[in-house]
């Protein structure tokens, strides 16, 4: 009987006995490729320990290369962006580069060239400064009578991008909004009927960001043809190019605001610049402003105003 037990307890044993002899304590090794960069001997003393540094040594590679490391008072030379400029430098920065388009400013009347029904479309448009609804971010901006396209618009500049930006709000309150830059730049040329008198041109060519994947007036153009004239293109996106879709040719109601290239003499807006074409007043003495939005401004905060005019008046004086 015990003889019967032994046998059994050793036949029982050996399928363990073989098993266990398939461990890792092995003295032969086997090399496996993980693709980390080369094999690891797993048959070696510590190559499991090797094995978690490899992979610990990847991740943190591929983790450098995702998120790169910021510098906090290091050697590293660093730059002020524009959009982390002071607000009144911005506005300053804004209002520079929206002055080659202030020659809209004013009433114009305009009129479609697609018709429908037979029929043109006549509107009439009003542009004006706005320097008071973000004070960082001034514009230019318009208001419009029985348009088929937009009741109002807004065309500013952002410093960020270095590309001017024109919103355009329908009567249902939907926005359009475009981005872009000068594709004819601006120029001055002599006046047809007056060679003294220098007219702007230019065409700040602005294509549709947002609602994005829309394809119908996917661009517009603001084309200057003179002082008192400008085209408002408006374009389809048809495959990978721009197809015109209609043209509101626009007239300058009564003359023109540009007297010459840039000296306007006494008549400065004390705000934009410009042409002044009407006057305001502060502790008797008069200041000339080109448009309804600059007598706003100025109304509101007169001694911000004059002092800006002032300096850089001496500024002019001392170049």
């Amino acid at each position: 009987m015990y003889l019967r037990h032994t046998v059994f307890a050793f036949v029982w044993l050996l399928p363990l006995t073989f098993c266990m002899s398939c461990s890792s304590d092995s003295p032969e090794t086997e090399k496996v490729d993980v693709n980390l960069g080369g094999s690891v001997d797993l048959g070696s003393a510590g190559a499991i320990d090797a094995n978690k540094e490899l992979a610990s040594e990847t991740k943190t590679k591929k983790t450098a290369r995702r998120f790169q490391p910021i510098t906090l008072g290091g050697s590293t030379p660093t730059t002020t962006k524009k959009t982390d400029l002071p607000d009144e430098q911005k506005f300053d920065n804004v209002l520079e580069a929206l002055k080659p388009l202030q020659i809209m400013l004013g009433d114009w009347g305009g009129v479609t060239n697609k018709k429908i029904g037979g029929f043109s479309s006549v509107e009439t448009l009003d542009w004006v400064w706005d320097l008071q609804s973000n004070p960082a971010q001034p514009a230019l901006v318009m208001k419009a009578d029985k348009s088929r396209y937009y009741e109002n618009a807004r065309l500013t500049y952002l410093t960020d991008k270095q590309m001017y930006q024109l919103t355009l709000t329908n009567k249902a309150g939907q926005k359009r909004i475009y981005e872009g830059t000068f594709s004819v730049p601006l120029k001055k040329v002599p006046g047809d009927d007056n060679p003294n008198i220098m007219h702007s041109t230019y065409k700040l060519s602005l294509s549709l960001v947002e609602p994005a994947n829309e394809k119908k007036r996917a661009q517009i153009i603001l084309n200057q043809q003179n002082n008192n004239r400008y085209l408002f293109e408006l374009y389809d996106l048809r495959g990978e190019s721009y197809a015109r879709f209609d043209t509101i040719s626009t007239r300058r109601k009564g003359t023109s605001f540009a007297k010459s290239d840039s000296d306007y003499g006494s008549k400065t807006c004390v705000i934009s610049g410009g042409l002044g074409t009407s006057q305001v007043t502060y502790q008797g003495k008069s200041f000339w402003v080109c448009c309804s939005g600059c007598r706003k401004a100025f109304d509101a905060d007169p001694e911000k105003w004059i002092a800006k005019y002032e300096a850089n008046k001496k500024k002019t004086a001392n170049q």
